[in-house]
């Protein structure tokens, strides 16, 4: 007790000199050696140390390093004590930055009543120096352990999110600054990590503008090292890129260019498109179609992407079979409808914006004439999956129900004559939808979706209605396609030389501060 009744003596001598208590050096070290007596000694130095802090600049640095020292004592109550007035500490002018740091470390702890003090000193720091106590969150998201990294990442995009309008609004230096350290966090982080960091700099009053919105699309362009003289091909930094890529689009339907974002991927990562993992290039063409919904760019711009874009979805589409006299052909490729979907799309906004590669002069002609009995036989494909979809209890199938309707309707626009560029489709991954029913117009033409008020179509047009049918057999699909390819008219199957490169490719496509 001796040594509580000590520091209860020097705390008196500090309380009675009122704003003079500067004047009194020794009774404020000896409250700063009672940091190293009892566990109660601890706890009241904790607090007078933080009470009387600003009244000796010449002490600061030994007061830190004796409340840090508390705040990895043994005992949970000196600790909370320390933890509570360390935002007390900072100093006006100075860098603070240590003393986030350390909150931001011990974010680690598995104590729930330890760890709502810890955030709460966090918020306090953040009224009293925000800079330093952001500094400390992102150094640990940039350089601390895995555990201190999800932490800090999770209060960031929690707490600091709710006091942005408090802390940051109102200081475009403050908004600067997290600008510049997201775009750095950006590059270190991943999944649900990367869209927390994103989401944190979406809520900055500079980013609500359209020179904001363009500045933010630049930030995800730089952390996805697409424009580097390596850019991305495959692996980690790929899957990265077109994390980028894909939350680019969102700002993009708010004004921003597209344009980095879709020639990288139409011009690096396009032409591997058929090596890459099914889920990779799953990923490539929902970015790629999320990035045209809409498509703003020059028209100039987007005619060089034409040809590119086409090579890589011809060598993705299922080719159409080769039969033999006795109308045998091999059996019916598997064909991932989401991925079709993206590629398709992309390029239906392409040719769109420039329709004159379909459709002006002989070799726009030859491509359309090589494309089109893809499309046909795609068609044909997406009928006999519909039915087996419609049967199917698996989790993905709306999805790819959905996906096989935008396909059709997508087919349907190449297969007039001029194409016409007018289909309207929400696509399958944009949120989850349910199966509908669909029909076709025509044997041999695409599936096209209607709704249940939609006018009736003849009972042999139809694809679903109330009576279960069974599946296409794989024969049965070859000889449907065999005899509609024998009614086409002999010029539809022509060749055009400037697309041979497009034949024969088959259709698968320790807890101290920095300084401390």
């Amino acid at each position: 007790m001796a040594d509580v009744e000590a520091l209860y003596k020097s705390y008196g001598a500090l309380a009675d000199a009122g704003e003079k208590a500067g004047e009194h050096v020794a009774e404020y070290e000896a409250i700063i050696e009672g940091t190293k007596k009892s566990s109660n000694a601890k706890r009241l130095s904790a607090d007078f140390i933080a009470k009387y802090f600003s009244y000796f600049p010449d002490l600061a640095d030994r007061a830190i390093e004796a409340e840090l020292d508390l705040c990895e004592d043994e005992d949970s109550m000196v600790r909370l004590s320390a933890i509570k007035v360390l935002p007390l500490l900072c100093r006006e002018g100075s860098d603070n930055s240590h003393i986030g740091d350390v909150l931001a470390q011990l974010l680690q702890s598995e104590s729930s009543n330890e760890l709502k003090v810890i955030r709460t000193a966090l918020q306090s720091l953040l009224k009293r120096d925000t800079k330093s106590a952001l500094a400390g969150l992102f150094y640990q998201i940039n350089s601390g352990e895995v555990l201190a990294r999800d932490r800090a990442v999770a209060y960031l995009a929690t707490s600091v999110v709710d006091l942005l309008p408090e802390v940051a609004h109102s200081h475009p230096d403050v908004e600067q600054y997290i600008l510049s350290e997201g775009k750095t966090a950006l590059s270190n982080l991943t999944g649900s990590e990367f869209k927390a960091i994103l989401q944190l700099l979406r809520k900055l009053k500079s980013t609500t503008n359209l020179a904001g919105i363009q500045q933010l699309a630049e930030v995800l362009t730089e952390s996805s090292g697409i424009g580097s003289q390596t850019p991305p091909v495959a692996g980690a930094q790929l899957s990265h890129a077109l994390s980028c890529a894909s939350e680019a689009s969102f700002l993009c339907k708010r004004g921003a260019s597209p344009k980095a974002f879709v020639e990288f991927l139409v011009n690096t990562v396009m032409p591997g498109f058929a090596s890459l993992e099914e889920a990779v290039q799953l990923s490539a063409a929902k970015a790629l179609a999320s990035l045209c919904h809409p498509l703003a760019m020059k028209q100039e711009d987007l005619l060089v992407l034409c040809e590119p874009m086409l090579t890589t979805l011809m060598t993705h589409l299922p080719e159409a079979p080769q039969l033999d006299e006795a109308g045998a052909a091999s059996s019916v490729p598997a064909v991932n409808y989401c991925v079709v979907e993206g590629l398709l799309y992309g390029f239906h906004q392409l040719a769109k914006k420039c329709p004159e590669f379909m459709h002006s002069d002989d070799e726009a002609a030859g491509r359309l004439r090589l494309l089109k009995p893809r499309l046909q036989y795609l068609g044909l494909c997406c009928q006999s999956a519909l039915k087996e979809l419609r049967a199917s209890k698996e989790e993905s199938a709306p999805v790819t129900v959905k996906a096989i309707q935008n396909i059709s309707l997508l087919i349907k626009s190449f297969l007039k004559s001029p194409p016409v560029y007018q289909a309207s489709i929400s696509l399958s991954f944009a949120k989850p939808v349910a199966a509908a029913t669909v029909s076709v117009t025509s044997p041999g033409a695409p599936a096209v979706s209607q709704s249940p008020t939609a006018q009736k179509r003849p009972a042999t047009e139809s694809l679903a209605d109330d009576s279960p049918k069974r599946p296409m057999t794989g024969k049965e699909l070859r000889q449907q396609y065999a005899a509609e390819r024998a009614q086409q008219p002999q010029q539809s199957r022509g060749s055009h030389n400037s697309g041979g490169q497009w034949r024969n490719r088959g259709g698968r496509g320790g807890r101290r501060g920095r300084g401390y």
